[in-house]
């Protein structure tokens, strides 16, 4: 479903070459001084102007008191005054020639029908001048590739191959804060507001055609054309996947919803059945929409519901059986080969079955590597083991310190190895690896939480987490149809 015209409308949008900022302000804290600011840091070719009605002169710019009257070409504004002035601007906009905007100023169609009435009056305007722009009510975009930002508070962002829309700002920094944290890249981040012109299946359409996109992220409360959000997901689910995190599914977060962005919110039910029958990966958390986007990232996706488990502990290997038949896994038994091989590296003490639980033995990398040569198991979930040698010094007494930092370290460099080895036999089986820590302590220090995030392999607080994540990339696998399909998609992803 290919529109290029939608196409060239938005790749102006998303690298202007001049841009005005509207509203723009000498007092630190304001909209007008923030976008501002952030324009200005990332100008690098592009002409940036202060358009202000009393002040002559903004940032060490010189003021223009309309669009208007700036004298070159001016293809991008953004817009923060207030919102009873944004009819006139984008007034403004029209008459200079302006092609697209990003809208920030609430207090628009969120606050009721005086709101909306202008913000419909706002649209009229925008359409009869054929300019497309984001909002209102928003925080507008982040391209990374173009090196451009109206979003002044977010942190700076690494190119990669994820996309986020958002119809909340606030949410949407905080899923772009933690995928951040987590390794990830970004491609484009889309603060989208009331929608009033360019609307969630806009981005959609033209992400899915976004060479620089290979991943689908979404924060919805509601969508505004949803046979045709469906119609665009069931054709881009083939090639990329699309996360989804849609709120709402109560009467009251109904309500919520469209007094926040004006969405409006449809059957629950129904659309969670639609999601399915499309191929959209749906999740209930923030952090899920990043969590799913790791391991689509970093991990083949399974090609059965067989799962293997090692953990160190014989009570979370219980937890983890739980939640993954709750996910509708099958824990089968070890093939005789495996057998064979835990034998010979455990003490009689281990659990001689799957879950394989050690007893006591720190083996973690050496018994994964039979179990994901194991051709009864899909995929394998290790809890604890992982990552622990970051930690190693912190939890020992200060009177092993001086020791402890000494194998710390050694340790720490065969487990760069180690993890080395995993994920060659991953992609040789093309076989999941889910890595459970069970500790915070060992998640975030040192050279192997670094590797793990490089590769994109996540550390999972708790069995359910896993279980979870794996629940979703196999429907997601099962979607995609046979193994030749699904492993292609896959692998042109991580290509990248």
């Amino acid at each position: 479903m290919s529109n290029m015209r939608l196409k060239e409308q938005l790749d102006n949008l998303f690298n202007p070459k001049a841009v005005a900022v509207i509203g723009a302000s000498n007092t630190f804290g304001k909209w007008g001084y923030n976008v501002l600011n952030r324009a200005l840091s990332h100008k690098q070719g592009r002409q940036v102007y202060a358009v202000n009605n009393k002040e002559p002169e903004v940032m060490g710019l010189k003021a223009y008191r309309s669009v208007v009257e700036v004298p070159g070409p001016v293809d991008f504004a953004v817009i923060t005054v207030p919102f009873q002035d944004v009819p006139a601007a984008m007034e403004d906009c029209v008459t200079k020639g302006v092609r697209s905007a990003v809208v920030i100023s609430g207090g628009l169609a969120e606050t009721g029908e005086e709101g909306a009435r202008v913000e419909r009056h706002i649209a009229e305007i925008a359409r009869r001048g054929g300019i497309r722009f984001i909002g209102p009510n928003c925080l507008g975009y982040c391209n990374p590739y173009a090196n451009f930002c109206t979003a002044p508070f977010l942190p700076p962002v690494e190119t990669g191959r994820v996309a986020l829309i958002s119809q909340s700002g606030n949410s949407g920094q905080s899923i772009l804060d933690y995928g951040l944290q987590m390794g990830v890249g970004f491609s484009k981040f889309i603060s989208s507001g009331n929608e009033a012109d360019l609307r969630f299946e806009d981005y959609l359409e033209y992400l899915g055609q976004d060479e620089n996109t290979d991943i689908i992220l979404g924060y919805v409360e509601g969508l505004r054309e949803g046979r045709r959000f469906l119609e665009l997901a069931r054709e881009i689910t083939r090639k990329k996947p699309i996360v989804i995190i849609k709120v709402g599914r109560t009467d009251v977060g109904t309500r919520a919803a469209r007094s926040h962005s004006s969405a409006l919110a449809g059957s629950d039910v129904v659309l969670d059945a639609a999601f399915k029958q499309c191929g959209v990966i749906r999740v209930n958390k923030l952090h899920e929409v990043v969590d799913v986007a790791v391991s689509l990232l970093g991990q083949p996706l399974p090609q059965g519901r067989r799962v293997g488990v090692l953990s160190m502990s014989g009570g979370m290997a219980v937890i983890a059986a739980d939640a993954l038949r709750k996910e509708g896994f099958e824990l089968p038994p070890l093939s005789p080969a495996t057998m064979e091989k835990l034998n010979s590296m455990m003490s009689r003490r281990w659990s001689g079955g799957n879950p394989v639980d050690p007893a006591g033995d720190f083996v973690s990398y050496q018994a994964l590597w039979p179990m994901i040569e194991d051709g009864g198991f899909d995929a394998i979930v290790v809890i604890g083991g992982v990552a622990m040698t970051s930690g190693y010094a912190t939890w020992a007494p200060a009177t092993m310190k001086p020791a402890t930092e000494e194998v710390g370290r050694l340790m720490e460099e065969a487990e760069l190895d180690a993890i080395k080895t995993t994920i060659d036999l991953m992609n040789k089986h093309h076989k999941p690896v889910l890595f459970t820590v069970g500790s915070a302590r060992f998640e975030t220090e040192g050279k192997v939480p670094l590797k793990l995030r490089e590769s994109h392999l996540n550390l999972y607080p708790d069995p359910e987490e896993s279980a979870k994540v794996l629940g979703r990339l196999v429907r997601y696998s099962e979607y995609l149809g046979p193994r030749t399909s699904s492993l292609q998609v896959a692998e042109k992803w991580r290509a990248k």
